[in-house]
């Protein structure tokens, strides 16, 4: 790599520390900080063109591959709006001779980012999570209780139908990957997978109140898996390579979580609420019949077919003035009483560090940090 690029390097590692300082020391990354980098990855991709590294078609994928990305990470809560925009610049202004070595779809910026994100801070929390865990009394009724809730016979339902889905998903980008004649990994290929069932499932969930569209949906996806599958024993391999990915990912792995990540939260007296907590739970108002008007919390979800008015949920942005004042005119009413006027809050995570150390990996393996390990072992 030339002076030039390695230049873009620094610049996006300087973006990078005064991302850290700010979001650490007043939980928020100044606009002039993620737009900057925003301003200053699109004319370095310009650049880029004008030495003939890279071309127009390339930087529209780039630009608008990173933004869905940064967008995706949003509306999953995962990043507020300024780790989105962090997020969205880093991808745009690594210049593309870093990638040199990788190939395919391995190559694409915002995905290997993702990877060296997402991977090393899953491993954290879970590391984290399970310390914790063996330092509480009642461990086994903590399991009992997180995988349990799983088994009921409404949940059982829905989740056989996300079951169907995943299916579908998955054999509709093995067929387009056929289609096309894209090599790619095992790991990438579930990974492409989980992301695709979760996206469609979040944009499914507002009409998945009527049995109807679970039976058109739960038979496109058996009709797609069946005509992907060359014979009937292919059918079944698949089914149950499905049924165990779907088992473990999203009932085991994800109860247990949940279950685990209580730990980590706090009660708070709803008086108490301040701008930008997190609720680490849903309040949902619904009707008895008589048209008495009540409030339950509910264990959030990616995608909540909860019947009733939501009135707080797990968000990035955290819980804003308007809500807030709500939730104390609820509670001086006596609506809350049964949950003692407390909510659950989630513990404040700063994610421009997680970032930037997810940036730093980037640039040191230049490709996703999984293949220099494999590599090294």
């Amino acid at each position: 790599m030339s002076y030039y690029e390695y230049s873009l390097i620094f610049l996006a590692l300087i973006f990078c520390g005064y991302a850290c300082y700010t979001d650490l020391k007043i939980q928020k990354i100044r606009n002039i900080c993620s737009f900057g980098l925003l301003y200053a990855g699109v004319l370095s991709q310009l650049m880029a063109w004008y030495l003939g590294t890279t071309t127009p078609l390339y930087i529209l994928g780039l630009f608008f591959g990173s933004g869905i990305a940064a967008f995706a990470f949003y509306w999953f809560g995962i990043f507020s709006p300024g780790d989105s925009k962090l997020f969205w610049g880093l991808c745009l202004i690594f210049p593309p001779p870093l990638f040199r070595l990788m190939s395919g779809t391995l190559s694409f910026p915002p995905l290997i980012l993702a990877l060296n994100i997402v991977i090393p801070y899953t491993i954290g929390v879970l590391g984290y999570l399970l310390f914790k865990f063996f330092l509480r009394p009642n461990k086994l009724e903590i399991l009992r209780n997180s995988l349990m809730a799983s088994f009921q016979k409404e949940i059982l339902l829905s989740k056989t139908f996300n079951l169907l889905l995943l299916i579908g998903m998955g054999s509709a980008i093995t067929y387009i990957s056929k289609l096309f004649a894209w090599e790619i990994s095992r790991f990438l290929q579930v990974s492409l997978i989980l992301i695709a069932f979760i996206l469609v499932q979040k944009s499914l969930s507002r009409f998945l109140n009527k049995p109807i569209y679970y039976t058109i949906i739960g038979f496109v996806c058996i009709w797609i898996s069946l005509k992907v599958s060359t014979s009937i024993s292919g059918f079944i391999y698949g089914f149950a390579f499905f049924f165990g990915l779907y088992f473990v990912t999203f009932v085991v792995a994800k109860q247990l979580v949940l279950g685990l990540a209580m730990t980590l939260d706090r009660n708070i007296d709803i008086v108490n609420l301040k701008i930008g907590m997190i609720p680490a739970e849903q309040i949902v108002q619904k009707t008895h019949q008589n048209d008495v008007v009540y409030y339950e919390k509910q264990q959030a979800a990616f995608s909540s077919r909860i019947t009733g008015n939501i009135i707080i949920s797990p968000s990035a942005t955290g819980l804003s003035k308007k809500e807030i004042e709500e939730l104390k005119n609820l509670s001086d009413q006596g609506s809350f009483a049964k949950f003692g006027n407390k909510i659950k809050v989630q513990p404040d995570i700063c994610f421009a560090p997680v970032i930037s150390i997810g940036a730093l990996l980037t640039i040191l393996c230049q490709g996703p940090f999984y293949l220099k390990l494999i590599q090294i072992f």
